[in-house]
């Protein structure tokens, strides 16, 4: 994508020469003013596509009863779609087809800043995908989600916490927002459940997916590292101060044998605290 930018940027360079710098400017002015009302369009397009995806979630939910929910089925059946984001949408394609143009023929700018704001209106419009609505419904034997239109459903021991408000299902890459009375039970369900099931699981031949880690009988996978448990050496904390994100750091016995996946990532916290207790004999030390 940004080779095809930065070829795009080629071309219209190549139009401006021979020419005086006015119409230099006038010319990249145009050139931005159309990036920007391509996002527009791109902004307009995927509203549209989660309008349609949340339409036809709608049935998916329609008779659900749940002990609580976040989202539901009459967000689906409105079909939502944001004010805000139309309007935005809007905005900038009226802002790329009249105002930086004019400004451009005046002038008014010279090359960085025009060049600047279409490099960022490409960016926007490559990058942002709107999903849609999202649905979490919590029942006595597990949840039923929704997200990209899609319902899945787990039971309490393959659904997956994370600390930063998030649900998600084992084997699934999707995960949904929750908050209040939805994050509470889910967070208390689905630790539970699978601190009471995780070792009948491993040794059952099974591997337990926590987000940024994997338990198998055998071994603790961390970023895609595999670690035996009997030569895991230490598990301890480390604190980017920079980013302000604390990672959790596993070495082994063996040389340049370490792996390190951040703290928020790992789904069901007390789970992989537990395993590596019950395995290994050792705890997160502290940094």
């Amino acid at each position: 994508m940004w080779l095809g930018l930065v070829g795009v940027s080629g071309v219209v360079y190549a139009a401006t020469l021979g020419t005086s710098e006015r119409e230099q400017v006038r010319l990249v002015g145009l050139a931005v003013g159309s990036g920007f009302v391509l996002a527009s369009l791109g902004f307009l397009v995927a509203l549209i596509v989660a309008w349609r995806r949340d339409v036809r979630a709608a049935p998916l939910v329609a008779g659900d009863r749940p002990e609580c929910a976040s989202g539901g089925p009459a967000v689906f059946h409105e079909g939502y779609v944001s004010a805000g984001g139309v309007l935005g949408a809007v905005s900038v394609g009226v802002f790329g087809l009249v105002f930086v143009p004019r400004a451009a023929e005046g002038a008014a700018w010279g090359w960085l800043t025009p060049v600047a704001m279409g490099v960022a209106a490409v960016s926007i419009g490559l990058f942002v995908r709107w999903r849609g609505n999202e649905y979490v419904g919590v029942h006595a034997d597990g949840i039923r989600m929704i997200r990209r239109g899609r319902l899945e459903a787990a039971p309490w021991p393959r659904v997956l916490y994370f600390e930063s408000g998030q649900v998600g299902i084992e084997g699934g890459p999707d995960r949904a927002g929750m908050s209040g009375e939805v994050e509470t039970l889910i967070k208390e369900s689905s630790i539970a459940a699978a601190l009471a099931t995780f070792d009948e699981r491993l040794r059952a031949g099974e591997s337990i997916d926590l987000g940024a880690v994997t338990l198998q009988p055998s071994a603790l996978v961390l970023g895609g590292q595999p670690i035996r448990w009997d030569e895991i050496e230490s598990v301890a904390y480390e604190h980017d101060s920079e980013n302000n994100w604390t990672h959790v750091v596993v070495r082994g016995r063996q040389r340049r044998q370490r792996a390190a996946v951040m703290e928020s990532g790992i789904a069901n916290f007390p789970v992989f605290t537990t395993a590596l207790r019950t395995y290994t004999g050792l705890r997160i030390r502290p940094q």
